[in-house]
């Protein structure tokens, strides 16, 4: 009899979900707590952090997670975005900070007082980002003639940050602003926020500011292009695939938290087919957890049917959706990818196997390919899917 349905399932499948355990994540987040700390201690902001990764690996999770322990320890004001390629990335800080300074100005009347220069560039940037004046406090505030208010972005960046800045050094607190998906960005506000982010960072106090950014792994690539001297600029952090060890922890801690072990048997089986790869391990876990046949435990053969049913789900809702979207030109150029099982895949070994005669006859495809974050390019010359597993679906389910 199966009982899956009996208890909670403790797993979270899906985008940007938190899974009950942040397997393999534990270093990456204490050293963000550190640098949190110091910076509160300080009063002055940290390097800038960017975390890049594969689709999948936790990169939105891990922001969340950040995002949430700065807002739980009531010194931190968060800004949190998404970058989007067709909206610039002004507005998205326009709507969030606003939000982070409406709430900052419930504190009372002395806290409004000490943000008033803040509130001041505010105007100035909404302004030109703004001119409808969605974004209001409630009550009056003028913008701040030559504050944020030159039409030059990465300079009216820089004002609205400092300003913003030195009015939470005033009441004891730090801004983070948390972006995702940060390589979707137009070239042109990446190019603002890296020159506003090194000319505050120069300073010699420079103020309680600090940035997480997260995106795919052409993120630091994308960064350099907008400003070459951005790969000095930021600290950067590589998410990777878990190691065998993290994938049987975040399998068991969440089951025997609820009272139900895993075979050994059971384990390696789900361990092998998860191949490290943290969105496929919460949907094993899940269709595991409501195949078992036993209350208390699960067996090989819970685990076997689990992982199957978890592999039809993921083949359909990420694998299947992406193949669906390309073109048949690109379709043909990932199908001679996969023949290298999801490792880098040389350019000229490509133009071989797709019967073309030159690199340039594949820089159609292998543009759009990455514009649609379906690949990038690891290294010069070569091109490598964003999900883990693409490769091994494409053999399953793609004829030859």
């Amino acid at each position: 009899m199966r009982v899956g349905a009996m208890v909670t399932n403790p797993f979270k499948p899906g985008a940007g979900r938190v899974p009950p355990v942040l397997a393999g994540r534990d270093p990456l987040l204490a050293s963000i707590d550190q640098t949190l700390a110091e910076t509160l201690a300080s009063a002055e902001g940290g390097r800038p952090v960017v975390i890049s990764g594969l689709r999948g690996v936790g990169k939105t999770v891990l922001l969340n997670e950040i995002a949430r322990r700065a807002t739980d320890s009531r010194r931190w004001s968060v800004v949190k975005l998404e970058a989007t390629r067709n909206r610039n990335l002004q507005h998205g800080m326009v709507r969030q900070l606003h939000a982070a300074l409406r709430g900052t100005l419930s504190l009372g009347a002395a806290v409004t007082e000490k943000f008033k220069g803040a509130l001041g560039a505010f105007r100035s940037f909404q302004v030109s980002v703004d001119p409808s004046g969605t974004y209001n406090f409630g009550f009056a505030v003028e913008p701040t003639p030559g504050v944020a208010d030159s039409g030059d972005l990465e300079r009216d960046l820089e004002d609205l940050l400092r300003e913003t800045g030195l009015a939470f050094r005033e009441i004891g607190q730090g801004l983070l602003i948390a972006i995702d998906e940060l390589q979707e960005a137009p070239k042109d506000d990446l190019n603002a926020l890296n020159l506003a982010l090194h000319a505050l960072g120069q300073e010699a106090w420079p103020v309680p500011v600090f940035l997480v950014g997260t995106g795919l792994p052409s993120l630091p690539s994308v960064l350099a292009d907008a400003t070459s001297y951005a790969e000095r600029l930021y600290d950067y952090r590589r998410l990777d695939l878990l190691t065998d060890e993290e994938t049987r922890l975040a399998l068991t801690d969440p089951t025997e938290r609820a009272g139900v072990r895993w075979t050994a048997d059971a384990l390696e089986l789900a361990v092998q087919a998860i191949q490290g790869y943290p969105y496929f391990a919460q949907a094993c876990g899940k269709h595991v957890w409501d195949a078992r046949a036993v209350e208390d435990s699960i067996d090989a053969q819970s685990a076997a049917a689990g992982v199957l049913a978890a592999r039809d789900e993921v083949d359909q809702g990420l694998y299947q959706s992406r193949w669906d979207r390309a073109t048949p030109k690109q379709r043909e150029l990932m199908q001679a990818m996969a023949s290298d099982d999801g490792k880098p895949s040389a350019i000229q070994d490509l133009v071989a196997r797709t019967g073309k005669s030159r690199t340039s006859d594949l820089s159609v495809s292998r543009n759009e390919l990455i514009k649609n974050g379906h690949i990038y390019a690891p290294d010069r010359g070569y091109l490598a899917f964003t999900v883990p597993g693409m490769a091994d679906f494409i053999h399953r389910n793609v004829r030859p």
